[in-house]
């Protein structure tokens, strides 16, 4: 009884040795396994902890070290290096740009940049991405996954975790006669893939955990759970319907008074010393280094993923150059995007020469060949089919972003339409249905293909871009849409095909 009131007093549940036994009675054995339980569970979480922090300083420091001049160099004159460096380059090097960046000269390159990036066919849709993500997530820091709820997922009686992102505007609310919140259900053990949904408020359960508690929740898949905690202030009063109902009118209410407060400050900005001197050095320090990342952060996501999708093509496909073709081999530099232009013009060549009369003989010889090898033929044939359907079909497939009731009546999800549903699954499914591809959060390029009837489809304005945005920032940003007005009172021919009932839709009137 002694040992077991310390272990309260130490903490709550015990401290880390509460849940080894002591080993005192029992043999030998025993006792040394219990000791090293013990070590076990003081030296791991420290030792882990302890890598991870190293890794990621080590990394830092790689990075950004080698951009010092060799004179700047701890290196150079010291026999060991110093641990952290790379993170201070990054901290002082994001305040200067944060400084640069919200004076004139600074705003007036960044505009000239921007526009310099918008007239990249692909680059321009990755960076206004990235960047209108960081814009959100810094304006809207105090509301975005800043909540733990809790969610009938996958259907009624059965509960999950999930995150509060934001409040749905435009289209998607307008498709319900209630307020619909985006919430982010995290998959298990890896919480930074998952699912964006829109649930009812109602339907909102506001959990008294802190966003940590609730990771490690569903990171340990249900292990760890949090110790209980004291009953809501409410006594009782509220039905947690009503608790979540408050909850979110207070999260909008601070995240609106916040977003005002943020433009206010942006308009203040710039308008005398006097002004500026009212602001402390940590808010203005604060400010800045928010401000360079905002700046940095899009622009050299977009250069990594672009170079690294450049020397992916150019690894594949310089070294089928010959070595006299090859100007890498006559050049002391490399040529980023040989590889890139080589490709689409062999693409372009293979097409044109396909397309003729030798060309499909070419092809047919080809193809007979391939249906010979047992296992080959299959690939091939899928792959070819694959192709061929996504490329006949390029005006309509992924270009339709739907809203679809999933995984249960009352809650939506964003998906895109593929085509419609033929073949032994239109026989054997009953009513008209859909092929619809609902991606997953934040990767859109996995997901599940779902049969979904027609009545219970409504398309949306909002392009296949800002689709995949919504998804990406697991509903983060989301666009405003045609007003309610723009949007019609008159129900759309889905819709009112769809009737009432649970599986209705909505609109607001």
């Amino acid at each position: 009884m002694r040992r077991d009131g310390q272990n309260k007093r130490q903490g709550g549940q015990g401290g880390p040795m509460a849940a080894i036994p002591a080993g005192e009675g029992g043999s030998l054995m025993t006792r040394l396994r219990n000791y090293f339980l013990a070590g076990l569970v003081v030296t791991a979480p420290v030792g882990i902890t302890l890598w991870l922090t190293w890794e990621f300083v080590s990394f830092v420091d790689a990075t950004l070290t080698p951009l010092l001049p060799p004179p700047w160099r701890p290196r150079t004159y010291l026999p060991f290096d110093i641990p952290g460096l790379g993170l201070l380059i990054a901290g002082v090097g994001l305040i200067t740009i944060g400084i640069l960046a919200t004076g004139l000269i600074g705003r007036m390159i960044m505009r000239e940049a921007e526009g310099v990036v918008d007239r990249v066919p692909v680059v321009r849709s990755v960076y206004a991405a990235i960047k209108q993500i960081f814009e959100t997530v810094l304006a809207q820091r105090s509301s975005a996954f800043r909540q733990a709820v809790l969610v009938e997922y996958p259907c009624r009686g059965t509960w999950a975790i999930a995150f509060i992102t934001g409040t749905t505007r435009g289209e998607v609310q307008a498709l319900t006669d209630e307020t619909v919140v985006n919430v982010f259900l995290p998959a298990t053990p890896n919480p930074s893939t998952g699912f964006l949904i829109f649930v009812p408020a109602r339907d909102v359960i506001y959990l008294d955990m802190s966003v940590e508690e609730a990771a490690k929740l569903v990171i340990s898949g249900g292990i760890i759970t949090p110790a209980e905690l004291a009953e809501s202030h409410n006594g009782g009063q509220d039905s947690p319907a009503q608790v979540a109902e408050k909850d979110l009118g207070t999260a909008l209410a601070e995240q609106a008074r916040q977003q005002s407060a943020i433009e206010s400050a942006g308009r203040r900005r710039g308008r005398g010393r006097r002004q500026r001197r009212s602001f402390g050095l940590a808010t203005r320090l604060r400010n800045y280094f928010l401000a360079g990342i905002l700046v940095t952060a899009p622009i050299s996501i977009t250069i990594w993923l672009t170079w690294n999708a450049i020397a992916l093509v150019d690894s594949q496909v310089t070294p089928w150059l010959p070595d006299q073709w090859n100007p890498e081999s006559y050049l002391p530099f490399s040529l980023p995007g040989l590889g890139v232009v080589l490709a689409l013009l062999v693409l372009t060549v293979v097409g044109m020469l396909a397309t003729g009369l030798v060309g499909r003989l070419l092809m047919a010889g080809y193809e007979r060949f391939l249906r010979a090898v047992p296992v080959v033929r299959t690939v091939y044939s899928a792959t070819k089919q694959i192709f061929e359907t996504v490329l006949a079909h390029r005006a309509t497939a992924f270009r339709k972003v739907v809203l679809i009731q999933y995984p249960r009546p009352e809650c939506w999800a964003l998906a895109f339409v593929t085509s419609e549903t033929l073949g032994e699954v239109k026989r054997k499914a009953p009513g008209e249905r859909v092929n619809v591809f609902m991606p997953t959060t934040p990767n859109p390029t996995s997901g599940f293909l779902l049969f979904v009837p027609r009545a219970e489809i409504h398309e949306l304005a909002m392009t296949p871009e800002e689709g995949a945005k919504m998804i990406v920032s697991g509903g983060i940003i989301t666009p405003e849409g045609p007003a309610p007005e723009a949007a019609g009172a008159e129900p759309a021919p889905a819709a009112a095909a769809g009737g009432g009932g649970a599986g209705g839709w909505h609109r607001r009137g």
